[in-house]
């Protein structure tokens, strides 16, 4: 079902811009209109993530000079960070009262251990799920939704491609127009950029579980396989299709078709890309907020990279991947009429979040309005969008994507064979599976 939806992300139009302005204002008259009675301070956290941050800090100011009564409290809590001290404040009730997280997250940990309010429709202006699902693109709010409730809007939905740096393929006599198709053509791609000193030629990012596990689910996507049963009983890693994909990850950083070497790939979370940003890196696995972050912190990098569709085991058949953030309300929240509120602003705000951050917020249109429109590379990130879906996620899994990181590191830093490796990895999936 999601996966048409997105599949429809260029054909569904309604009436164009003006259903998007009148969503837009919608949500800014929602919001405005709604303060209840005395002061009232919100908490609100997020990640670390430079461009949002600063769109984060504007939008805040202009809620708070439009509510007099109301205070927000913003944190940002570093990338390395995040997973395990949102989750532990949740559970134990000192959390934000508004919090912005991934939906692997929320799927796996925060909608079955019922730590999130259902969204109060009343704060957009709708009287139903329905009426506000109508605005997004069909399947796109799934990624917090349970049991047909909704929990969430989307602050940033994330397709995935590749960037590489043309300078880099013209000092290897490379031709950029012509970019890998397969992940072996990007290993020999690399055997030339290493020739030409550009040593650094593709690496994955070693930041932390969560980064870990979506680069995996990337590959997953392309060999067909899993981390766990469909049913979430047992864990699925060591099955052929799974193993073939940790071989692409581990092939790619340690063997013979190494691409760089993984102990000099940068470990700053908050800035993710810097390799690539600096000019160290020849091509990588991008998002569309990481195209601009690079054009913030790097401008000149940024004029020599070129956008190109995710390499594929089967270039007649690709697949991509595709994740979103979530603005979300605690259900320990004794604000969260106020919560959602303050969330329908920021949502009312996605011409800016696309302008100013690259966050794609998928209100049905987005890509025909007039920021979405000057998107850099907006035809390889509809292209992908349309061949996407979610993570397939089970519960307890932040102790499943420690146990991914966990089989990766053995692969790639400690040279265990993949058997071993995944047959670790399964067992202590397992366990945190219960089974």
């Amino acid at each position: 079902m999601a996966m048409r939806g997105i599949r429809r992300l260029r054909q569904i139009r309604t009436a164009g811009a003006g259903i998007l302005t009148a969503i837009l204002a919608t949500g800014v008259l929602t919001a405005c209109g709604g303060d209840s009675g005395g002061a009232v301070t919100l908490t609100f956290w997020s990640h670390t993530h430079p461009p949002m941050i600063k769109l984060n800090q504007a939008l805040i100011a202009e809620y708070e000079q439009q509510h007099p009564n109301v205070k927000i409290k913003y944190q940002q809590i570093p990338n390395d960070e995040f997973d395990t001290k949102m989750l532990t404040a949740m559970s134990n009730g000192t959390g934000p009262d508004v919090l912005n997280m991934d939906d692997s997250a929320l799927r796996g940990e925060y909608l079955p251990k019922r730590l999130l309010a259902p969204i109060d429709l009343g704060a957009f202006g709708v009287q139903s799920a329905d009426a506000l699902k109508a605005r997004y693109v069909p399947g796109t709010l799934d990624g917090a939704s349970a049991d047909k409730e909704l929990f969430g809007l989307p602050s940033e939905f994330n397709a995935t491609a590749f960037a590489i740096n043309t300078k880099h393929f013209a000092d290897a006599g490379l031709d950029p127009n012509a970019p890998p198709k397969t992940w072996q053509d990007v290993a020999e791609a690399s055997k030339k950029l290493a020739a030409a000193q550009h040593t650094q030629a593709f690496s994955f990012l070693y930041l932390h579980s969560g980064w870990y596990t979506q680069q995996l689910q990337t590959l997953l996507n392309e060999t067909g396989g899993t981390i766990t049963d469909q049913k979430h009983e047992k864990a699925t890693v060591t099955t052929p299709e799974a193993q073939a994909a940790l071989k692409l990850w581990t092939d790619l950083a340690t063997g013979e078709g190494r691409t760089a070497d993984p102990n000099k790939t940068s470990r700053e979370a908050t800035s993710p890309f810097s390799d690539l940003a600096t000019g160290r890196q020849s091509m990588a696995i991008v998002y569309p907020w990481a195209m601009e972050q690079i054009r913030q912190s790097n401008p000149d990098t940024f004029n020599q990279l070129k956008l190109v569709p995710l390499p594929q085991v089967n270039p007649a058949n690709p697949v991509n991947r595709w994740y979103g953030y979530y603005w979300a309300v605690s259900r320990a929240s004794k604000h969260q009429d106020q919560a959602w509120q303050f969330i329908a602003y920021l949502a009312s705000q996605s011409q800016r979040w696309l302008s100013d951050v690259k966050f794609i917020q998928p209100v049905k249109d987005w890509d025909t309005s007039p920021a979405g429109k000057q998107v850099p590379g907006l035809e390889v990130w509809s292209a992908a969008y349309q061949k996407g879906k979610f993570d397939e996620v089970a519960p307890h899994y932040a102790e499943i994507k420690d146990a991914v990181m966990g089989m990766v590191n053995d692969t790639v830093f400690d040279r265990v064979a993949i058997p071993e490796a995944t047959r670790k990895a399964a067992e202590r999936i397992n366990r945190s599976l219960g089974s």
